[in-house]
This record gives structure tokens, C-alpha cells and sequence, in this order.
């Protein structure tokens, strides 16, 4: 059976979709059982390409990464059509999608985007007007791009339902394959690291205006104000992005500047070495399908504060405290009774054990992936 990896739209600052793209990509390999094709993005080829160098030119084929309307596009729209026909796949999975090409053969979207499947007004609450209507113009697209697919893959049932609800499919055209902890996190030392009598908090993404972190200089000035004065948040906000400036920007105006600390983009492994000198995490996100940060967090033991959504609760369960979003006085009423209540903490490490049980197989996740590519080739669902 041949299955073509579509990733030509995975771009190297995409969040998790260019970690879940290698990780995919890499597993493949070892799944001998089924002939995988790869077409990549210049962007992934950039980062595992040598794992490839072997296949290059006979199964694996890279072009710029798309969509590029002012450039390459046409070119490679040509170019990808001739492959397509060239190796005949039983199906085509797109990892990123939609990515703006059309396939004769079936294909299987992976979409995660949950500003189509189930905004929220706290999300759209966040965008400036014209940013609004550019990004309502781009999900119009998205959803028109969408109906061209007869299969998904998504991460959460909540998501499931919104893409079922737009597109008008049966519930077995769309297959829920929930995250799970990305596999080289499994392989480090999650030993806590307590270095002084900080109480450290974790709070990390990518720097888009839904996961909300201009909430944190607020949460902070509510904790100090409780006299909770040894709380320090740890970001990831690229160096230079306008983001630093509107959250450090302001924290250091208030005059709360040793209270947080921005790592700017960070790897896995500086990741991981961030989280063992944490103690609690806060998800203050209002839009999310999966977040990485939710196993991770998991899995380095952090007692978890975030915000009150399906997209959270359904994955975390009762592992964590909620408060209201945009809140950030109950944000840190939440804290203050976490820090408070150390037989608190021990529950809730237990419960995020449970939970991240079910979050923490990545060769369940690919297998469940693979089998489903694989019903669908043979028009089983």
C-alpha cells in the first residue's frame, strides 16, 4: 500500500504541527508494512533531511515551502499533480492542512485550527479589528479548502464536532487521534531542580494573541498583592516580538521585573530543563485544540492552573484548577490556594499521572493514525 506524507506546508515557526510532522515522519520509517512517499516543505527538510538522504529523488521529495502565491506556487502546484500521478498513493495524508494544493487522490486532512471548528468570543476578543477581518476572511478560505477533503484527523472530540458540523459528514470521516507527549520528552530526566525559594511557574507558547499571556503582569500584581512576593513566571515569547514588549514591557513598568523571566524561543531539551526548575504551570490560553504544554506539564509534575474551556477540561479532567477566563484576580485566587495547599498538590499530581496515562504512547498515537490511513485506502470507512 503506498500512502503519500503531505507536509509541503509545515513551516519551521508553526508551533506543534512542525514537531508533529518530524515526529510522524521519522516513526514512518520504522512501519515497513506500508509504502510511505514524503513530500516536504523546504522548511522540515531543513531539519531532518538527512534522515532521509537515502529516499531523496525515489520517495522523498522536497519543494519551497507553500503556500508561496507570489512565487513558486504555480511551478509547484505542476510539479506536485505530476508526482501525485507519477506514484498513484492509495491516500494522501496532509499533516498541515489545509496546504492549498487539490489531489485526485482521497486525502485526509489533520486539522487543528479552532478558529474554525469552535471560537469563542474571549478568542476574537483578543484580535484588533482589521486583524479580525483578515483572520475571518482566512478562515472563510479554510473552510472552503476544507470541504474539498472527505476525511479528517483531529485531536479532540470538541473539535471533531466542529469540523463534522461544517462539513456535513458522516461521524466516521473524521477520526479523533488525541495528542500525546512528543517522544523525546520521555527520554529526560523530569527530577525536579529546586535551586532557591522562588515558587516558579511554567507558561509557555507560542506568541499569538489567543493563549492570552498579557494576562500574566496582572496575575502577578494580584499575587504580590495577597503578599505572595516569591512568584516568578517563565515565558518563551521569541526575542523582538512585539508580544515581549506588551507583556515583559509592562511587568517591568509595574515594577514587578524580578517576577518573570522570558527564555525567548527555546529547544526541547532547554525546554525540559525549564520545566524541571518549575513548580506549577498556568495555561492561561482562550482558544486551543491540543496544547503540547498540557502533557508536558503533565509529565514534569507541575500542578496546573488554566483557564475554564471544553478544549482544557477534556483533556485534563479534575488534574487541574479553572478560573474564569481573562480573569486575573480568580487566576490568582487559584494559585494563591494551590501554593497554600501542599495536600492539594499531591492530588493533583495523581490525577495528572492518570491523566497523562492516557496522553503518553506515541506509538498508540501513530498506530491509531496509520490504521486509519489505512481503512480509508481500502474505503473501510
Amino acid at each position: 500500500m503506498k500512502i503519500l506524507i503531505n507536509t509541503i506546508s509545515t513551516k519551521k515557526h508553526s508551533g506543534g504541527a512542525f514537531q508533529i510532522s518530524q515526529n510522524f515522519m521519522l516513526k514512518s520509517m520504522e512501519h515497513t508494512d506500508v509504502e510511505w512517499y514524503y513530500v516536504a516543505s523546504q522548511d522540515l527538510d531543513d531539519a531532518i533531511g538527512d534522515k532521509f538522504a537515502h529516499l531523496k529523488g525515489e520517495r522523498y521529495f522536497v519543494f519551497p515551502t507553500q503556500p508561496d502565491f507570489k512565487g513558486s506556487y504555480n511551478r509547484v502546484k505542476k510539479e506536485l499533480a505530476e508526482l501525485e500521478a507519477k506514484i498513484q498513493p492509495e491516500v494522501v495524508y496532509s499533516i498541515t492542512a489545509p496546504s492549498y494544493f487539490s489531489f485526485k487522490t482521497t486525502e485526509v486532512m489533520r486539522f487543528t485550527n479552532p478558529l474554525v471548528t469552535h471560537p469563542n468570543k474571549y478568542s476574537w476578543s483578543m484580535l484588533p479589528f482589521l486583524e479580525k477581518v483578515k483572520t475571518k476572511l482566512y478562515c472563510f478560505n479554510q473552510v472552503r479548502l476544507m470541504k474539498k477533503a472527505g476525511y479528517f484527523i483531529t485531536q479532540t472530540e470538541t473539535t471533531k464536532q466542529g469540523i463534522l458540523r461544517i462539513t456535513g459528514l458522516p461521524n466516521d470521516h473524521c477520526k479523533v487521534v488525541n495528542n500525546v507527549l512528543p517522544g523525546v520528552f520521555k527520554t529526560m530526566n523530569n527530577t525536579p531542580i529546586v535551586e532557591d525559594d522562588w515558587i516558579n511557574v511554567a507558561c509557555v507558547g507560542n506568541p499569538v494573541p489567543h493563549k492570552n499571556f498579557d494576562i500574566v503582569p496582572d496575575v502577578i500584581a494580584e499575587l504580590v498583592a495577597k503578599g505572595i512576593k516569591n512568584v516568578r513566571f517563565h515565558m518563551t515569547i521569541p526575542m523582538g516580538h512585539p508580544m515581549e514588549e506588551v507583556v515583559m514591557g509592562r511587568i517591568e513598568k509595574m515594577g514587578l521585573k524580578e517576577h518573570a523571566i522570558n527564555h525567548g524561543r527555546v529547544t526541547q531539551k532547554e525546554l525540559g530543563e525549564m520545566y524541571r526548575r518549575c513548580q506549577l504551570c498556568f495555561l492561561p490560553t482562550l482558544l486551543e485544540v491540543f496544547s503540547a504544554s498540557t502533557v508536558e506539564a503533565m509529565y514534569f509534575n507541575l500542578p496546573i492552573v488554566a483557564t475554564d474551556f471544553p478544549f482544557n477540561t477534556e483533556v485534563l479532567a479534575d488534574a487541574c484548577l479553572y478560573y474564569e477566563p481573562k480573569n486575573a484576580k480568580d487566576a490568582a485566587d487559584k494559585f494563591a490556594q494551590m501554593i497554600a495547599d501542599k495536600e492539594l498538590q499531591a492530588t493533583m499530581r495523581e490525577r495528572m499521572a492518570r491523566q497523562l496515562a492516557i496522553y503518553g504512547d506515541y506509538d498508540a498515537h501513530f498506530n491509531a493514525i496509520k490504521e486509519y490511513l489505512i481503512q480509508v485506502a481500502k474505503k473501510e470507512v
